[in-house]
């Protein structure tokens, strides 16, 4: 992978603001997938003819507003790609949803058809794992150049007791779980939907002060919920006992439909898995489980990387661990070159 460090090296650089890399020209529409189903998107054009990448983003609920996803966007961009950047409406949501992979799927393929070349995919987190599932079919596959996938996750039944156990460190994957499942497991404790809604994007939008919100919806609870309240943020062994009740509210298949482990048979694209060390949201054993996982007969098309510069989402300044940088840049750079960059 390292051999690829030159390539990915100036990739980097932009985000250090060490190599200047302008405000691109935004193009906004919705995206038409069939007569009944389009997606806000935004494109950030690059040179005629250039390579083309599909960019999905996190359970975020500024969608494809973000800044961060913008700023990864814009410096694909002008690293010589045409970016296309759609906004699901369910992820912005925070909703955990059967209609994410055939979205991504259907999105996908409209993209192809529509610049007439195959394309690449990059994706973090929950979006990641259910971009690879859309994209592991044999079509896709022969449409896909080349991925990366941040923090993904392999098998959804591992990920769940793994963000019930890490609260304490990152509560924001856990209060996206209780607002999905909540009127599931306590249909009569009928505020906490809303509560862990707020508390979600209070994490999300670091949101303090009088923005916050959650805490004034904690005040509005009665004593039940408050009382369930207090064991999840409290009681760890509390929080591990939701995992069973969980599973098993989840849609028929779910996790057999939704987890990439599942779906590792036909993979034939180049592809890139990284995950930060301390990840507290989804391990990075997932990660090292898909690699081992994936067998297309090439270990020169799959790489991975755990990093010490990245967290769940962002990434650190990288003077923090200058000695990750030729690393970081070399699985960037196997991205980027496989994309055709």
């Amino acid at each position: 992978m390292i051999q690829y460090s030159f390539q990915g090296l100036p990739f980097l650089l932009k985000y250090a603001d060490m190599i200047d890399s302008p405000d691109s020209e935004i193009r906004e529409e919705n995206l038409k997938v069939s007569k009944k189903s389009s997606f806000r998107t935004k494109i950030f054009p690059g040179p005629k003819n250039s390579p083309v990448i599909y960019l999905q983003h996190g359970m975020s609920n500024r969608g494809i507003d973000d800044p961060r996803i913008l700023t990864l966007a814009k410096h694909l961009k002008n690293s010589g790609a045409t970016v296309y950047l759609p906004e699901l409406t369910e992820v912005k949501g925070l909703e955990i949803s059967v209609d994410t992979v055939p979205n991504i799927k259907s999105l996908f393929q409209e993209i192809v058809k529509r610049e007439g070349q195959a394309i690449s995919f990059l994706s973090a987190s929950f979006s990641a794992g259910m971009g690879m599932v859309a994209l592991s079919g044999k079509e896709e596959q022969k449409n896909l150049k080349s991925a990366l996938l941040v923090g993904t996750y392999s098998d959804f039944a591992d990920t769940l007791p793994f963000i019930l156990s890490n609260y304490q460190v990152d509560p924001y994957a856990v209060h996206v779980l209780l607002y999905n499942y909540i009127s599931k497991l306590r249909p009569k404790l009928s505020k906490l939907e809303e509560f862990y809604f707020e508390a979600a994007l209070d994490n999300g939008l670091k949101r303090t002060g009088e923005e916050e919100k959650s805490p004034k919806l904690l005040k509005k609870l009665n004593q039940k919920e408050k009382d369930f309240v207090y064991s999840v943020q409290s009681d760890p062994g509390f929080r591990m006992s939701l995992v069973e009740p969980i599973l098993s509210v989840l849609p028929p298949n779910f996790i057999l439909r939704n987890s990439p482990k599942n779906f590792l048979a036909d993979w034939k694209a180049p592809i890139a898995l990284l995950h930060g060390s301390d990840d507290p949201v989804i391990s990075p054993d997932e990660s090292e489980q898909l690699f081992d996982s994936l067998g297309n007969g090439k270990e020169e098309w799959k790489v991975i990387l755990r990093s010490k510069l990245i967290t769940h989402g962002d990434h650190l300044p990288f003077y923090t661990q200058l000695g990750e940088i030729p690393k970081l840049a070399g699985l960037w750079g196997f991205f980027l070159k496989n994309s055709g960059l």
